[in-house]
């Protein structure tokens, strides 16, 4: 599948597998519009791209702001007049009991991580109706499979995405339109690593351990989600809308 000229829009791209899905489409051929909360993180990911000979543009919004939404899709289909792949790949992930937590705290994870998928397939599927079809690639995790200590508003959003991600798939299947969502397991990223920061064992043992709790013996790589990503959303899986792909590196079948 080449993605020649295909405009993609991948939110959360500032680092992690945002950052890994916005280089492989660019990589690929494509015109990648670089979603992150900070214009110092998009730009600077997009300067990548561009450095390496390849499209792509940086555009800094908050995705939980219908606003902000709305402002990153009219600029792309300003520019490029078109959207045929979306990526919602931005999440928070505070580790706090249900008891700790705040509503407000609450709030953040859910807007960030599912408010935020509902806004942009809101704005962006008009527009594929109008060219004829696109893809949505959403990224959940595999805590909407099972979660651990700490995530229940995490796990809460995630299993969210998977639900609304059949919904949405339900709704557009007959105007070409495909949704799929990809459940990475524990991937070697910021907010992985953000995790295991303020814990007192050191980093070291504690990402050790990680990869020793693997059935593969080792964590995943962005890269290894953002082939899944494309995979997903290639024209060459015509016939795959509403799936949810795990790639975990057998985690969540490991008794």
């Amino acid at each position: 599948m080449s993605w020649q000229d295909k405009v993609v829009i991948v939110t959360g791209a500032g680092s992690g597998i945002g950052r890994a899905v916005a280089h492989r489409f660019a990589k690929e051929g494509a015109h990648v519009v670089v979603v992150n909360r900070t214009a110092e993180k998009a730009d600077r990911v997009a300067e990548e791209i561009t450095g390496n000979g390849f499209s792509a543009i940086g555009i800094a919004a908050d995705v939980s702001s219908e606003e902000d939404v709305r402002r990153v899709v009219a600029e792309t289909i300003q520019r490029y007049k078109h959207i045929d792949v979306l990526v919602n790949s931005a999440a928070v992930c505070p580790q706090i009991r249900l008891t700790d937590m705040s509503l407000e705290a609450w709030n953040r994870v859910i807007t960030n991580n599912l408010t935020s998928v509902f806004l942009f397939c809101r704005e962006v599927i008009p527009h594929m109706l109008t060219a004829g079809g696109g893809a949505i690639v959403n990224i959940s995790s595999v805590h909407a499979l099972a979660t651990l200590d700490g995530y229940s508003a995490y796990a809460a959003s995630k299993g969210g995405i998977v639900a609304l991600t059949r919904a949405i798939a339900l709704d557009y299947a007959k105007q070409n339109i495909r949704v799929n969502t990809v459940l990475p397991g524990a991937i070697q990223t910021p907010m992985l690593e953000s995790s295991v920061k303020n814990l007192e064992t050191p980093r070291e043992d504690i990402m050790r351990e990680w990869d020793n709790a693997q059935p593969m013996g080792r964590i995943g790589q962005p890269d290894e989600i953002a082939t899944v990503v494309l995979f997903a959303a290639s024209p060459d899986n015509s016939f795959m809308t509403g799936a949810t792909l795990v790639a975990d590196g057998g985690m969540t079948v490991d008794l």
